[in-house]
């Protein structure tokens, strides 16, 4: 923050200090390259095809999808240790829109996301980036029984976005870099509507990459007309100190909605809840393990049982479980990737196992908020959990 602060000054309190002070306080600043913001544009072009396993959407759904992203992000420099120990990524904020099939079926959908790129195998001129995205997509034609009745993927005009990449960057100019790459996209709503199959797409990408940096043409106005700022990052090398390994037991509690299945006819909603003991173990700066026990009551089995046995017990709402968990240290985020399996159930209804990915926040060193998604024997959605918790490390 030191070279923020220090042009600043320069900017703003210039005028009140002698002539010769103010040019040894540039003087001082320009010799920083990593003076100022560095920032960057960035265009994509995706096609691809569906991975879709339902069966009333196949013709809808045979010509693939095209789609475009416009990017701004936030280029790292190594300033904070976080920084070096993801070989200083990148991150920011997006706009997606797409032609994923038919539009009188499937919709015009557009999206607004967040970024993370964690940059690896850096050479000079080339190197490969693995990026989340998460955010919203909207535009979207639901399942209508009446207007719409083939969509069997989607149930909600708004659902979540979330995109896997492996993007290679190379360097073409000091100002642009050309962007190849490989993802895969999801939409869901979480079964808060339903149908809720989901539409996964699968693909290849290309693009280009603008590098900027917000501080040059003020300063060619304001302080210096032959100053010169550098359009890409000097990273800071610093060696990461050595990580104190931990212990650490949480108690996670969340709730959710979720529509009842579109075959039953119904409109209902019900409420679900997740109850989760863990405990990790952060093993390096990036990486923690861990197991835990989970307790799940899904209020839609009422309706479930009732009409298969005619009867619905207290405890068949509720199920049990456990899962191993692996989690990524993002400064104070955490992206965290479970799988799990039930111990007691009443029969099939929910499958044999469950996955959760989920995003935590650190808000103190006691307590966190997580927004994360539940699933049903795989991939498919079962609810989305919005909750918290509490947590004590050693």
């Amino acid at each position: 923050m030191w070279k923020f602060t220090l042009f600043v000054l320069l900017l703003f309190y210039g005028r009140c200090l002698p002539a010769q002070d103010t040019t040894d306080l540039w003087e001082k600043a320009r010799l920083n390259p990593n003076l100022g913001r560095h920032k960057f544009i960035e265009l994509k072009l995706h096609g691809g095809t569906h991975l879709y396993t339902g069966d009333e959407l196949k013709n809808a759904l045979n010509d693939g999808y095209k789609s475009m992203e416009l990017r701004m992000g936030w280029q790292s420099t190594g300033e904070k240790e976080w920084q070096r120990v993801f070989n200083y990524p990148s991150y920011g904020i997006g706009f997606y829109t797409g032609d994923i099939g038919n539009p009188t079926i499937l919709g015009n959908p557009s999206g607004v996301y967040g970024f993370f790129y964690a940059p690896f195998h850096r050479r000079k001129r080339n190197h490969f980036e693995a990026g989340l995205s998460l955010g919203i997509t909207y535009d979207l034609n639901p399942y209508d029984s009446t207007t719409n009745p083939l969509n069997d993927a989607i149930g909600s005009k708004l659902d979540a976005y979330v995109n896997f990449s492996i993007t290679g960057v190379l360097k073409v100019s000091n100002s642009f870099d050309f962007l190849y790459g490989i993802d895969l996209t999801h939409f869901s709503n979480g079964r808060t509507h339903t149908p809720n199959l989901g539409l996964n797409m699968a693909g290849l990408n290309i693009g280009v990459r603008y590098h900027y940096n917000t501080i040059r043409s003020i300063v060619k106005q304001q302080i210096d007309p032959t100053y010169e700022a550098a359009r890409r990052p000097t990273f800071i090398t610093t060696p990461v100190p050595p990580l104190q390994r931990y212990h650490e037991i949480s108690l996670y509690g969340a709730f959710g909605v979720v529509q009842a299945s579109s075959d039953e006819k119904l409109e209902a909603f019900y409420g679900t809840a997740s109850l989760i003991l863990g405990y990790d173990y952060r093993f390096s700066h990036k990486s923690s393990v861990g197991i835990g026990l989970d307790g799940f009551y899904d209020g839609s089995l009422g309706w479930t049982y009732q009409q298969r046995y005619g009867e619905v017990r207290p405890s068949d709402k509720m199920l049990m479980g456990t899962h191993l968990a692996y989690v990524l240290n993002i400064k104070r985020f955490q992206v965290r990737a479970e799988v799990g399996t039930y111990v007691w159930k009443r029969d099939n209804e929910k499958g044999d196992y469950f996955m959760r990915l989920a995003i935590r926040y650190n808000i103190a060193k006691y307590g966190f908020l997580q927004l994360g998604l539940k699933t049903v024997n795989g991939a498919a959605s079962d609810w989305i959990e919005w909750g918290g918790g509490g947590k004590v490390q050693w």
